[in-house]
């Protein structure tokens, strides 16, 4: 959007310089973008947000200016109008204007003159419009340009004596017409376009580009002033369309003010009386009915309340004139309290706080003091529910894990060679990429590309973790993943170096669960599609499923093309989890009596878990079994079809005395028959 400052002079009196009326514009929300010398004026290029249409117009320009410098604004004088020849209908009636799409066209001035002299154009009417960049034609042209500068409004000038039938028909275009418009290109049109017609044919695309057929030239003696109010949608998409955009089409798309339809065309007659003398043969302003006419909201505003959001101590008498300079309506309350309707031009003034913003960029926010606002605050921490998830990262992390963060979108090819197409993620209607087509409803492909990625650079001992969000056709849900392999133990001094397995994996969930819920814990043997049979199980707190861990199957992980054999996943419904968090410590002191350990070598069916062994060696305890430990699982010959080795160390400790031998001997040998008799285990 371009203006003159000369131009500009004609409204308001500019007592700044160039640059200073430049950064106030700029200041106030009117970004400058150039400032260029043209024929001795100055032209201002500025950016004009798309909420505000009502600038796009030297007035408006005019009206932003008087507020922000707090001057005068001179209004252009328009001539009342008295048709010469008055007919004996209306000009509806007369020429015979018809609106058939009235949602398209709410509002459709016209305005026949007679006996036209088509010539040069003023010289003043010439310099403001070429200062604009808008290239001069005619007298008639060159007015209607300039009102569309001036107003705001975009007018279009038919040769009236070219209208086949002398009618306007203002319709969708239909099937295989055409038009050839001003720039000398011909023009298919779809029957979604917006067009003025005659009786014959389209003479112009509405709010666009006019016909060619009918332009005004220097034979033209009757002309029809059109003025009009165009859906914005429509002019978008006719623009959009033919990948044409115009002065017209510009101010269309952003929506011109309704009540300037009429006020457009009075002031172009009144100029174009007076440069190509003529008379008006007849007026016609019609309104369908489609389009309501605009109504502000009436917005209660305080002195106080304006000084309260700026920090400012402006009186209500300038708060008042900065609104009326701006156009509102403004009616005084009690006190230091006022009644504010803005005008329909300003659609995006609809609240207090608009109107609150309106006087602050007038005033200008670097005028406005620094000061901090006072909020009463109270000294507490974050609530529970913030601290789990660093809390769950904190034991991850001390457990020596790496925390990663990966995309959240997949491809469908990732859940196939995952085993997870039973899995319904949710597609993404504008992917990125073809492999991104997806938002993850697991994080194992996520961790399995991070294994990938790892184990190609020569990384192969990975212990990794991330805290996730997986989505579903139900939502989102936060999630924690955790993934495992090669050797965990990377002490070089120690010869042996153990193979992650799947105890490590279950080790580490049940530790993070353990001291964040400190519940019931329980794993139950369990499967997915991915884990290989027998390696997997479901975690359970407090009897809630919260999620599952096991190794993963070795067709996977050919799938991803990753060379190690053992690779371990975990995944926990991190939501579901938040439930039994409990953030409290508790504390207890450390006996200082001495500590008895047994070791008990077993043989067990497979299908014994370690949590039976706990809960039978705990029930018989009598108080003095302080821990059992797992250490060592073993396989062979000598280990029958369908059993396992396990070795376990049972701890025997009181907290206020030294056990006896005699003691500890009776509660072992009991929890030793229990494991026989209850577990059928074979002691070794």
């Amino acid at each position: 959007m371009k203006f003159s400052l000369n131009w500009l002079r004609d409204y308001v009196t500019v007592g700044v310089s160039p640059e200073k009326l430049a950064h106030k514009l700029t200041m106030a929300g009117l970004e400058v973008e150039k400032i260029a010398a043209v024929d001795g004026d100055t032209v201002f290029e500025l950016e004009i947000t798309p909420n505000r249409p009502d600038c796009l117009s030297m007035l408006g320009l005019a009206r932003e200016v008087s507020a922000i410098l707090n001057v005068s604004r001179k209004m252009p004088k328009i001539k009342p109008l008295k048709p010469s020849l008055p007919p004996k209908g209306s000009l509806s009636a007369a020429c015979g204007i018809k609106i058939l799409d009235k949602k398209g066209c709410p509002r459709y001035n016209g305005t026949l003159i007679r006996n036209v002299r088509v010539g040069e154009t003023p010289a003043w009417i010439q310099k403001r419009v070429t200062a604009l960049g808008v290239r001069s034609i005619n007298n008639v042209v060159d007015i209607a340009n300039f009102c569309l500068l001036e107003t705001g409004q975009p007018l279009h000038v038919f040769d009236y004596d070219k209208l086949e039938g002398g009618k306007i028909i203002v319709r969708r275009a239909q099937e295989g017409e055409t038009i050839t418009a001003i720039d000398g290109i011909e023009y298919g049109l779809a029957p979604a376009i917006l067009v003025i017609a005659d009786a014959r044919r389209p003479v112009a695309i509405a709010g666009v580009m006019g016909g060619k057929d009918t332009e005004v030239t220097a034979t033209t003696k009757n002309i029809l002033l059109e003025s009009a109010y165009f859906d914005p949608v429509l002019i978008r998409r006719a623009s959009r369309a033919f990948g044409v955009s115009s002065e017209s089409s510009y101010r269309f798309e952003r929506g011109v003010d309704y009540e300037t339809v009429k006020a457009g065309a009075d002031r172009a007659i009144g100029l174009i009386l007076d440069s190509a003398a003529g008379n008006v043969a007849g007026r016609s302003d019609e309104e369908t009915g489609a389009r309501e006419k605009p109504k502000g909201p009436v917005l209660t505003v305080t002195k106080d309340g304006v000084n309260g959001f700026l920090g400012a101590t402006l009186t209500t008498a300038r708060c008042k004139k900065i609104l009326q300079q701006l156009g509102c309506t403004v009616k005084a309350g009690k006190k230091d309290v006022f009644k504010v309707t803005p005008p329909a031009f300003r659609k995006d003034i609809r609240d207090e706080v608009d109107v609150v913003a309106e006087i602050a960029r007038v005033v200008g926010y670097d005028e406005l003091p620094a000061s901090l606002p006072v909020v009463a605050t109270t000294n507490v921490g974050p609530e529970p529910s913030q601290k789990f998830r660093p809390a769950i990262r904190v034991l991850l992390l001390a457990q020596g894990a790496s925390e990663t963060v990966s995309y959240a979108m997949i491809g469908e090819k990732d859940l196939a060679r995952t085993k997870q197409t039973h899995l319904r993620g949710v597609k993404i209607q504008n992917p990125l990429a073809q492999d991104q087509g997806l938002l993850r409803p697991s994080l194992l492909p996520s961790l399995l590309s991070v294994v990938v990625f790892n184990v190609n650079r020569g990384q192969k001992n990975l212990r990794l973790f991330e805290i996730g969000k997986i989505y579903g056709p139900r939502g989102e849900q936060e999630t924690l993943g955790i993934i495992m392999t090669g050797k965990l133990d990377e002490d070089w001094r120690k010869i042996s170096k153990s193979e992650a397995d799947f105890y490590d994996i279950k080790g580490a969930v049940e530790q993070t669960i353990a001291r964040t819920c400190r519940q019931e814990i329980r794993f139950e043997s369990g499967s997915q599609p991915f884990l290989e049979k027998g390696r997997g199980a479901c975690v359970l707190v407090q009897g809630v499923d919260v999620g599952f861990l096991g190794k993963i199957e070795e067709d996977v992980l050919i799938n991803w093309d990753i060379k190690q054999k053992n690779v371990f996943f975990a995944q926990i419904n991190l939501e579901e989890l938040r439930r039994f968090y409990s953030p409290r410590q508790s504390y207890r002191s450390v006996s200082q009596y001495p500590v008895i350990v047994r070791d008990v070598s077993l043989a067990v069916k497979t299908s014994v878990q370690f949590q039976q062994v706990c809960a039978t060696a705990f029930r018989l305890g009598s108080g003095i079994l302080n821990s059992v430990k797992f250490s060592e699982e073993y396989r062979g010959e000598k280990i029958p079809a369908g059993q396992r080795g396990v070795v376990f160390s049972l701890r025997y400790k009181a907290p206020d005395r030294t056990l006896r031998e005699e003691e500890v001997n009776d509660v072992h040998a009991k929890i030793l028959r229990a494991f026989v008799e209850e577990l059928g285990a074979v002691q070794r």
